[in-house]
């Protein structure tokens, strides 16, 4: 009892001493915080943070009737700016990016598993500039981004050939898809012909965990950091185990690539890829090497999972809104014809696939609340401080949902960004979803080229239709998505089949111009991580 005693003391006075600096700094500027809701002594607002299953922009778009376009919340003096306004958002981290550029410093996933060192949550520093400037040699340069399309379009017809052989698994070849092309491009690694791959489904679990991880306000001791040190046997530390299992999984995720990029170059054995050419031009700098590993591993699982999740969300679509489906077939049918399957440089010749690529990223953004930005210096905008410090969430999901800007926003229609006589094309969402200022995504156009190909390839083969039961009755899908900082559609099920003999015959065809490769995922069983 007096261990449980002495614990609870030192978490109560840990809570005063934060609530006292709270105060101290408070006391320095008499601007006011953004408008929020009236918190509860010593903790804040720890009531109105996301409940566990709702949508975080959802959540957050509440505040805009109440407080306006920016608001905050402040838990334990950690304060929140949340932004519900496109144009805010652009000032605050596009326009005023120096001080806007970097990551909070998260300890439940930044300190205790260990995502502090990739890419994506990296604080503004020289180690995340170096990072920056490889990823824009692989993915921003006219030859790189060629041999991109030549990985995606090999991929993309092996994608159709598994969906030809087992519609019903369709995640599961949405993920093989995206994961083999970011392997060979960043590993050179091949993955596995036919069912599952180690890698492949290592990256899918390991950004489940990223997603779960970097919500802000989710875990406890990121307002409460002292909790990292108290006890395992103390209640309320259940956190510190699931911590360590997911770092476990992210070395592994870092290290038995790398390891075997390492190995199969001291055989002789490796196919140029980037962390091939990264390791040949850095020596034996250990400084270096653990930047590049890390930029690896942020290519590897970044190029995975969003990319997943934009065609999970594009075949749903297709499923909801069948006439999209028909439009597009009849531009592909007489454009393309029935001869060859699209490539990626059709894409100007097919404006109506590329608007359903632009309303695929609109409709769910993949990144429905961005990623989490941080202030490195105090700013005022609008009249409303912006303490050092202060987290900043753009709520990208109301930026491409706000009925101002894009008419009746719920229903997916491509027509929207097609500029005719009578309509003006409504704006770019990836002016929104690829992030903003010096954070914004430097595999944009990698990405935007991968779903293109795929979903042009798709809808050239295949009717993508609602399940009908076995009393003949249609499934109607529900259009739902998961909460977390990577939002996926909730699982559904869908009819694929091809559109005809022909098309077929198309898809089989493939296999002779983008022969399967052997696979690389037996050597892995050796290498020690």
């Amino acid at each position: 009892m007096a261990y449980v005693s002495s614990t609870v003391l030192t978490i109560f006075f840990g809570i005063v001493g934060l609530y006292v600096i709270k105060r101290l700094r408070s006391s320095r500027d008499d601007r006011p915080l953004p408008p929020g809701p009236k918190g509860i002594p010593f903790l804040g607002n720890v009531n109105d943070m996301p409940k566990p299953g709702v949508l975080e922009c959802h959540h957050w778009l509440t505040h805009k009737e109440l407080y306006g376009p920016l608001s905050s919340v402040t838990v334990l003096g950690q304060t929140f700016i949340i932004i519900n306004s496109a144009q805010l958002a652009f000032e605050l981290l596009r326009d005023r990016s120096a001080i806007h550029s970097s990551r909070p410093s998260q300890v439940f996933s930044c300190e205790m598993i260990g995502w502090r060192n990739a890419t994506a949550m990296s604080p503004y520093s020289d180690a995340w500039k170096i990072h920056r400037r490889n990823f824009t040699k692989i993915a921003n340069t006219h030859a790189s981004l060629s041999v991109f399309a030549r990985a995606q379009e090999v991929e993309a017809a092996h994608f159709l050939l598994n969906v030809l052989e087992s519609p019903d698994d369709l995640f599961d070849h949405i993920r093989k898809e995206a994961g083999s092309v970011i392997l060979k491009i960043t590993y050179g690694y091949t993955t596995e012909a036919h069912g599952r791959d180690p890698l492949v489904d290592l990256a899918g679990k390991t950004m489940v965990q990223f997603a779960e991880a970097t919500v802000p306000g989710r875990w406890t001791v990121d307002i409460l950091p002292f909790l990292k040190y108290l006890p395992d046997w103390c209640p309320g530390t259940g956190f510190k185990k699931t911590a360590r299992r997911m770092a476990l999984e992210l070395r592994q995720c870092t290290n038995q690539p790398y390891e075997f990029v390492k190995q199969q170059m001291r055989e002789k054995e490796h196919k140029t890829s980037f962390l091939s050419q990264a390791i040949r031009d850095i020596g034996s700098d250990a400084e270096m090497e653990f930047i590049h590993k890390w930029a690896a591993l942020s290519l590897y699982l970044g190029g995975a999972d969003t990319t997943v999740s934009s065609l999970m969300t594009f075949f749903l679509a297709m499923v909801v809104f069948p006439e999209v489906q028909k439009k597009a077939q009849e531009e592909l049918d007489r454009v393309i014809g029935g001869n060859r399957l699209p490539v990626g440089a059709d894409l100007e010749k097919l404006p109506y696939i590329e608007a359903i690529m632009k309303e695929t990223h609109r409709w769910h953004p993949v990144l429905p609340m961005g990623l989490p930005h941080t202030s490195i210096e105090e700013d005022v905008c609008r009249g409303y401080r912006i303490p050092k410090g202060a987290v900043l969430l753009p709520n990208t999901w109301y930026f491409t949902h706000d009925p101002e800007v894009y008419p009746d926003p719920m229903t997916f229609r491509p027509e929207r960004h097609l500029e005719t006589p009578t309509h003006k094309a409504e704006p770019d969402p990836r002016n929104y979803i690829f992030g903003y200022g010096r954070r914004i995504c430097p595999g944009r156009f990698v990405a935007d080229n991968a779903l293109f190909i795929t979903i042009a390839q798709s809808l050239a083969v295949f009717n993508i239709e609602k399940i009908v039961d076995e009393n003949g009755k249609i499934v109607e899908p529900e259009v739902k998505f998961e909460p977390g900082a990577i939002s996926h559609p909730l699982p559904y099920r869908t009819s694929i089949k091809p559109r005809s003999k022909m098309h077929e015959d198309l898809i089989k065809a493939a296999e002779h111009e983008y022969p399967w490769e052997q696979s690389d995922a037996k050597k892995l069983e050796n290498i020690k991580w």
